[in-house]
């Protein structure tokens, strides 16, 4: 299982470290001379918002790994503990549901510095040398402020790249993301077994699922009662359902979030459900919704009961993503993983 390879990967990451400690070359240093100094870019956002390709593109210069890291959003928490960074680490913000229970103890080591968004302040005064982003929206004025302010400062920011590329989301941005951190931390032989182990995973999945005939038609339910926020076009959603043998029935709508009306659900007729459960909104409110509207009662996937369940903090790019191909596979395609 998906939960089980994580263990693997961290017990090798575990290995790694123990073998460094006990002298000789470090086999997870960055090679070729790049930890005295090498570039990554990075998209920056000046607004605090998310776009879809409008984020002009900037670069940082590292010299040496950085020590006191806060992570804001948890997939970028998530990122970073599996890569066993928690002792680079500063503080955290912004929980969506849980962390993973396998990273639960190195999480707690970590400073909390709010429940969501802390203000400049906080962040100033955890004597950060890093910020490491899943959403724009960390760079908000009433959070840390834009990229270029804190560049000013001499901190360096790094925002999921997900966020900022003209392309629609997709599992080769998390990977992106995995070698980027991991060459920033000079870790890079933690992030390619990370990788591999995910590629791994994935595969495990889509070599059950078959890819003849017509994709089931699906509709991810976030929230709302009088008309339904969704994922659409280019969000990572519609990449992991690709994926998993299935079709986003909203994959025509730009963006990556919108909200749309029950009349558009009604004629797109989706096959399959997909609920979020989230602290916003519970998967249990949203079904009982369903299945006690009338005027919703001739969906097909409401008809059939064909709910899947999935936590929102496994379709953003993440390390939770392979997991959440298996979730959705598994409730689309229930005979192929018997």
């Amino acid at each position: 299982m998906i939960r089980e390879n994580l263990f693997v990967i961290l017990a090798i990451l575990a290995a790694v470290l123990l073998l460094a400690a006990c002298g000789g070359d470090d086999a997870d240093s960055v090679q070729g001379g790049e930890a005295a100094g090498f570039s990554v870019e990075n998209c920056s956002t000046t607004t605090g918002e998310d776009s879809q390709g409008a984020f002009p593109v900037s670069s940082h210069t590292y010299t040496e790994a950085p020590s006191r890291a806060v992570t804001m959003n948890q997939h970028t928490t998530e990122l970073m503990l599996t890569l066993g960074l928690q002792d680079r680490m500063a503080g955290t913000a912004y929980i969506d549901d849980f962390i993973l229970p396998e990273l639960k103890e190195a999480y707690d080591s970590v400073s909390v510095l709010a429940d969501e968004y802390p203000s400049k302040e906080v962040i100033l005064g955890s004597e950060t040398d890093f910020i490491y982003a899943g959403f724009a929206s960390a760079f908000r004025e009433t959070a840390a402020g834009p990229q270029a302010d804190l560049a000013d400062l001499g901190i360096p920011s790094y925002l999921t790249l997900a966020m900022c590329k003209e392309e629609a989301d997709s599992i080769q941005d998390i990977y992106d993301d995995i070698a980027n951190i991991s060459r920033i931390f000079e870790v890079t032989e933690r992030g390619e077994a990370l990788i591999a182990s995910m590629e791994k995973d994935i595969e495990s999945v889509t070599s059950k699922v078959d890819p003849s005939g017509t994709p089931i038609r699906a509709f991810l339910y976030d929230s709302g009662d009088d008309a339904p926020y969704t994922s659409v076009c280019c969000s990572m959603f519609t990449n992991l359902i690709e994926l998993a043998g299935a079709k986003n029935i909203f994959d025509d709508v730009d963006g990556r979030w919108a909200t749309v009306n029950w009349e558009e659900v009604i004629e797109r007729d989706p096959e399959v459900i997909v609920l979020i459960e989230a602290v916003w909104s519970t998967a249990q409110e949203k079904m009982d919704f369903l299945t006690t509207n009338e005027a919703l009662a001739d969906i097909t996937a409401v008809k059939e009961q064909r709910f899947v369940t999935i936590n929102f903090s496994s379709i953003v790019p993440g390390i939770r993503n392979p997991e959440a191909i298996r979730t959705l596979a598994e409730g689309i395609y229930p005979e192929s993983f018997r």
